[in-house]
């Protein structure tokens, strides 16, 4: 085994390497091979690409185990892939952005150490699911909701540290995560906000801290290992109400995202409500092969009828509303009357549910944003998913810009030609992140047994990279392959923003040895020639 040439150390010392790994954690929680091995690669590169591989993977389960791993990746000069359950799929999944890393996986490390019913709060470890914190919720009886996102196999840190989107009230602009313990690259450990005090009550109650916040430092970043969290909860509602507004022309979106906008500026709505394509919504429900077996896009005829026949529209906006009886009534009336002022939009809804009638919708998505975890949507990959159905994949464009109708409608129209040019359906969500600001994250879907069609779906993934910079638009996360481009986009002082980040990553992990690459971040002797 050997680690590619960005970062090269010989086999001798990768041996030794695992073999301390083990006496770590012990032998079988250390894989080399097999089928163990394998999940940690990107599902949707194609099993003949090889470019981001670790050469071992080794699963802790506990702070003072990821200590002396780091130690030891210290000691021998081997650097490390951190990641919690490992399943960000359209943006690389669990593979390392160097080959031949060792990839510090932590889902074994899945303990909820906290539920505080008086405060509503949890405190986590890096391994538990959305689904394990949800579950626990429910079965331990808490009067607590917990804002989940779209597929509940994925890690409630490792989400939260990439930015990851969730759907009730916490969900808003990242509300949820407050207090952080995390191991730095020396194996020495740290506190942020008030749990830099011992004992003190409001680690995860107070985001700030005495002097300057942390917390935000360690997402998106390869600065240190997040070992445990806590994460804000909601009480649980008396009513939920989930919502959908059809938009059945194009053009419907620009009024769609207008309203949108004031209703959350004036906190009508809160969350984060999602303006999916009709086709994007289709795939919840059912695959491209039920509608389409023709070469290149889905017509646009077929669009329409597929929007028509499912009750989809050309555009599909979910979203939830929670509280007291009456004021829901108040807000879905005023919801239904704002949208339904736009020509061709209309508004529809099951009603009231209590929390526990919400567990039985039958749609996953409407659980969603109803706070109830859950595994449905994980088949919206496999849209284009071959004959055999599962070797469906995606990768996502995810630029951040205004939530205005205008501002939408216009990178729409620089970003489908492109997408339908290269043979790709066009596929967007517009997910209101806060009132001011929304991620369009547009995906291409491809199979990735075709080796060809997977190739254009990376090449059109960079292009419109590119193309939205010249907008002035970056992306809030990025797949491991453009992770360098899309950093790349942060021009201003000549890059002042990627060269702040990296003047920390030398002073605190000045061997390099933490995720190096992530987001474009570099440590010092791997910067050359980039």
């Amino acid at each position: 085994m050997t680690i590619s040439d960005t970062h090269p150390i010989d086999a001798d010392t990768l041996d030794t390497a695992i073999q301390r790994f083990r006496a770590v954690v012990g032998a079988e929680h250390v894989h080399t091979e097999g089928p163990a091995f394998d999940e940690f690669r990107d599902p949707f590169e194609p099993r003949q690409w090889n470019a981001y591989l670790p050469s071992v993977v080794v699963q802790p389960d506990s702070t003072e185990q990821v200590q002396q791993i780091v130690r030891i990746a210290g000691e021998l000069d081997v650097p490390l892939w951190t990641n919690g359950q490992g399943r960000n799929n359209g943006y690389g999944g669990a593979a390392p952005r160097v080959t031949g890393s060792v990839l510090l996986n932590l889902r074994r490390f899945n303990r909820i150490l906290e539920i505080d019913d008086e405060l509503a709060y949890a405190v986590v470890e890096p391994g538990v699911s959305w689904l394990e914190l949800y579950t626990a919720l429910r079965e331990g009886g808490h009067d607590l909701t917990l804002s989940v996102p779209d597929i509940g196999w994925g890690s409630v840190i490792g989400n939260s540290l990439d930015h990851g989107v969730t759907y009730m009230q916490y969900g808003e602009d990242y509300q949820a995560p407050c207090g952080l313990e995390v191991v730095l690259a020396d194996g020495s450990l740290l506190r942020t906000g008030m749990g830099a005090q011992e004992g003190n009550p409001t680690w995860h109650l107070y985001k700030k801290g005495l002097g300057p916040g942390l917390d935000h430092l360690f997402m998106q970043s390869n600065f240190g290992v997040v070992t445990r969290m806590g994460v804000w909860l909601q009480r649980r509602p008396e009513f939920v109400l989930p919502a959908h507004v059809i938009g059945e022309t194009e053009e419907s979106i620009i009024g769609m995202v207008d309203v949108l906008r004031e209703l959350k500026l004036d906190r009508t709505i809160e969350g984060v409500p999602c303006i999916f394509r009709g086709l994007n919504a289709a795939g919840m429900v059912s695959r491209r092969k039920d509608w389409y077996s023709g070469e290149g896009r889905v017509p646009d005829e077929l669009v329409d009828r597929i929007g028509r026949e499912l009750g989809v529209g050309q555009w599909f906006l979910r979203l939830g509303m929670w509280g007291d009886g009456p004021v829901l009534d108040h807000k879905y009336a005023k919801v239904k009357a704002a949208f339904e002022a736009v020509p061709g939009v209309r508004v529809e809804s099951v009603g009231k549910l209590t929390p526990a009638e919400a567990e039985e919708l039958e749609h996953g998505s409407d659980r969603v944003i109803t706070g109830v975890a859950n595994l449905d949507l994980a088949r919206i990959s496999n849209w284009n998913g071959g004959e055999g159905g599962d070797t469906g994949g995606h990768i996502d464009f995810s630029p951040v810009l205004p939530l205005t109708g205008r501002a939408t409608w216009d990178l729409i129209q620089q970003v489908k030609p492109i997408q339908e040019a290269a043979g790709f359906d066009f596929s967007l969500v517009v997910m209101a992140i806060s009132a001011r600001a929304a991620l369009f994250v547009c995906g291409s879907k491809f199979n990735w047994t075709d080796l060809e069609e997977t190739q254009r779906a990376y090449d059109t993934a960079r292009t419109l990279i590119v193309e939205a910079g010249k907008k002035g638009y970056a992306a809030y996360r990025a797949h491991l392959d453009f992770m360098d481009l899309a950093a790349e986009q942060l021009d201003f002082g000549d890059h002042a923003y990627l060269r702040f980040a990296e003047t920390i990553k030398d002073a605190v992990d000045p061997q390099g040895i933490l995720s190096p690459g992530k987001q474009g971040i570099w440590p010092r002797r791997l910067r050359e020639g980039r």
